[in-house]
């Protein structure tokens, strides 16, 4: 499967140098669970992402009903080769507050593991806050990836929830050390820990966007790898998934056609009618061109769908884009062959309206978007194409990327249009994800 990562970028190979240590960060933490109640549906979770913040005031905060014991975490990182000493530094419990530290359980035994090696060892944490130090040490070999699991928990005075507020992660390699990426990965965090703040803003008030707080996400392999990542596989891909065929069988027969001839788009600017922004709720990603192009990892979200990268509202309603014809003739074909940064760029498919004097109804959408990413050996442009498709009521039901189609289900909630559910194939990471509105649980 990552054969297919070639088709979107040529990344240097890894350079050889003296073993450094270098600290390694994430945009993107897993966990088996975290929690999420009627009573925090959005604002106050504890999303297994501030473990990478080093803020103590944030932490992961599991969410099973028992005391967490069980429960882990998996740190990402981008795939380190030639690594042979891993050093993790971490921030046992809730250390918000000392009340709040003694309140919540905190972790006791643990099972570190290094993957893709699978090397495992057992610790004990001291049950103080303050950072704890523990090291292993592996055959040199690549680190994609540190996790974590509870074996027992020190139990909290007040709360069964088990916290941990941050963990840091260091690796001795022999690959050249690139500060730019690291700090990239940081920046790519934090700016995830805003987002997250802004639209905690937005859900606590009165709002249009269509979405809900949360998502409940169930992944699976896909049966089957994709013939290539452009958008003529997408679509193929989601021809031969039997619940896409079913379930927008409309909007692949649109995306089949443009695909097939997206020289023939026109190229067009658009002029949204608001300027409402999308945000990213549990279970959702807006992907970036770093998250598809660098071909190292992470990828694209197996935890989330996507909406499209326009981030707006009005990119997912027909009537709220104003669509401009321009004279520029670039294609699409133009687009992908040309090199360095560009704008936006822009094309669309309409259908005409029987009667002759009624607007053209707009169908489908291709974004061209290019950005200058970093990897381990430097950094270089990358270009990506994305569409969406609408169906006849003017709402986004299809977006196809490199690597990944999505599939929304709307309906409306208090006479509003919400995504009810949604459905992905990633095939860079050969999965299929289904998402659907999570309802509030009850506190344990």
């Amino acid at each position: 499967m990552w054969k297919l990562l070639a088709l979107i970028c040529l990344a240097p190979a890894v350079a050889v140098a003296a073993p450094t240590e270098r600290r390694l960060h994430t945009d993107n933490v897993d966990a088996s669970t975290f929690l999420w109640n009627d009573w925090n549906k959005f604002v106050e979770n504890y999303h297994p992402n501030y473990l990478a913040d080093d803020d103590p005031a944030t932490a992961w905060v599991e969410g099973a009903a028992s005391s967490g014991a069980g429960e882990w975490v998996r740190f990402n990182v981008t795939p380190l080769d030639g690594t042979t000493k891993v050093r993790i530094r971490i921030r046992n419990g809730y250390q918000k507050s000392k009340d709040l530290f003694k309140a919540n359980a905190r972790a006791r035994g643990i099972t570190v593991k290094l993957l893709p090696t699978k090397l495992e060892r057992k610790f004990t944490l001291e049950d103080k806050d303050g950072w704890q130090e523990i090291t292993l040490d592996q055959p040199k070999d690549k680190l994609r990836a540190v996790e974590l699991s509870i074996g027992s928990v020190y139990e909290g005075s007040k709360y069964a929830d088990l916290c941990i507020s941050d963990m840091q992660v260091f690796a001795t390699s022999e690959t050249v050390d690139n500060p730019a990426f690291e700090k990239s990965k940081r920046d790519k965090l934090m700016a995830w820990r805003a987002a997250r703040l802004a639209a905690a803003k937005l859900l606590t008030g009165k709002t249009d966007i269509p979405l809900y707080p949360a998502y409940e996400i169930t992944a699976k392999d896909m049966s089957g790898e994709t013939a290539g990542i452009d958008l003529a596989a997408m679509v193929k891909a989601a021809e031969t998934d039997t619940v896409f065929a079913k379930d927008f069988k409309d909007a692949i027969a649109i995306a089949r056609g443009a695909s097939t001839n997206l020289d023939a788009m026109t190229r067009v600017q658009l002029a949204p009618r608001t300027a409402a922004k999308l945000v990213a709720v549990d279970g959702v990603q807006i992907p970036a061109v770093h998250d598809i192009a660098t071909g190292e990892g992470p990828y694209l979200d197996e935890g989330a769908f996507r909406l499209p990268m326009l981030g707006t509202v009005a990119s997912l309603f027909a009537d709220q884009l104003r669509v401009l014809d321009i004279k520029d003739k670039l294609t699409v074909t133009k687009f992908n062959a040309a090199k360095g940064l560009c704008k936006d760029t822009l094309w669309a498919q309409r259908k005409q309206a029987k009667e002759a004097t009624a607007p053209a109804q707009l169908q489908a959408v291709v974004l061209g978007r290019c950005a200058k990413v970093e990897g381990r050996e430097g950094s270089w442009n990358a270009r990506v194409l994305e569409m969406i498709v609408f169906d006849a009521n003017g709402r986004a039901v299809l977006v196809l990327g490199d690597g990944h189609v999505e599939g929304y289900r709307w309906a409306i909630d208090q006479n509003k249009p919400m995504i009810a559910s949604a459905r992905s194939l990633v095939a860079i990471n050969g999965k299929v994800v289904e998402a659907k509105k999570r309802d509030a649980v009850a506190k344990k």
